[in-house]
């Protein structure tokens, strides 16, 4: 019993970081143009919320 726990004690982080090591390695960059679109996209939607200039 003492092996088993052992075992996920130790396994456990070296799995957590084989995932997170695979996630960073395959995440895929935008494009210029998917860069632009996005940007564009949240400066809409920050133009919609915002309650107009104070005076």
């Amino acid at each position: 019993m003492d092996i088993l726990w052992i075992v996920l004690v130790a396994g456990g982080p070296i799995v957590l970081g084989a995932a997170m090591a695979y996630a960073l390695l395959t995440r895929r960059r935008l494009r210029g143009s998917e860069r632009n679109a996005q940007r564009a996209a949240t400066e809409r939607l920050y133009r919609e919320q915002s309650p107009g200039p104070r005076t």
